[in-house]
């Protein structure tokens, strides 16, 4: 009988502030969390902010926090593992559930320091990980992508409005039946999950194939596919971290800096820049 290896998650999370923030000397309005829950699951959270919006930077620290704690509400309330998962109805209904009282949280929060509520706009992006499943919810734009062996597949389908760089926020106005159901979008994708990735919209030109040009419609076109050149040999690089006994505060450190300055899109990109980016390692004995 094969005797079946230990494994385990390692995570990387940061947010780099983008060059037009440091030009124009505002701070970075991205924001993320992550928590492990137990062997099985643990959560991811990105969010951007508004360019538009003067407390976005505010916003988004807020919602990615709260977002978190709801979500981890969630599983403590379900008891799901990866061998009993929900239906896509069930999940839908808890997220959806979860983001409500992040959003009623967020207006207590504006009205007590006096924020008006455009002025927190942020997008939010979650992942509920597993080696078996994905639970994901988002509002709005960034990208986001799993591994189940070699192949790196697209985990949501970004929101994109009709004007360039349109999208909706967590305090726009979608809060109705049907906004819901437009706006706000669930997924579940099972298999043998060895990666994942969460990313806010400046990282994605260097991590997806986004803006492709078709000759023969001569337009462009998002194929939305992530790029396994740039996610496999940083998963292999994270998974070394591990196995040295870096801390999570010196790789979180480590990550700040690659998604800096550690490639060219990187290095040059205006906007700021978040991705969680997790990898499974086999255990030694």
């Amino acid at each position: 009988m094969t005797e079946t290896k230990p494994v385990t998650w390692v995570v990387a999370y940061a947010s780099a502030i983008g060059n037009a923030h440091i030009q124009l000397e505002i701070p970075c309005q991205d924001s993320c969390a992550h928590q492990k829950i137990n062997e099985d699951w643990g959560i991811a959270v990105v969010s951007d902010g508004a360019g538009s919006a003067k407390h976005s930077h505010i916003g988004s620290d807020f919602v990615a926090r709260n977002t978190l704690h709801c979500l981890e509400e969630v599983m403590k309330r379900n008891n799901w593992t990866p061998n009993a998962l929900p239906t896509a109805e069930q999940w839908r209904t808890e997220a959806l559930k979860a983001l409500q009282l992040v959003m009623q949280r967020l207006m207590a929060f504006a009205e007590k320091n006096e924020y008006n509520r455009p002025d927190l706009g942020c997008t939010v992006l979650a992942a509920i990980y597993s080696p078996k499943a994905i639970l994901a919810v988002h509002i709005g734009d960034g990208r986001a992508a799993y591994a189940d062996g070699a192949d790196w597949k697209a985990l949501i389908t970004p929101y994109r409005g009709d004007e360039v760089n349109e999208t909706v926020f967590i305090t726009s106005n979608i809060w109705t039946q049907e906004g819901v159901q437009e706006f706000i979008k669930t997924d579940i994708i099972e298999g043998n999950i060895n990666g994942f990735a969460l990313l806010t919209d400046g990282c994605e030109k260097g991590s997806f194939e986004v803006n492709i040009y078709d000759k023969e419609n001569k337009k462009y076109f998002d194929p939305n596919r992530p790029y396994a050149k740039f996610f496999s040999p940083n998963v292999k690089g994270l998974q070394q971290l591990h196995k040295e006994g870096k801390s999570q505060d010196e790789i979180n450190t480590l990550w700040k800096g690659f998604l800096t300055a550690g490639n060219p899109q990187f290095k040059h990109e205006t906007d700021d820049k978040t991705m969680i980016l997790g990898a499974i390692v086999e255990e030694t004995a």
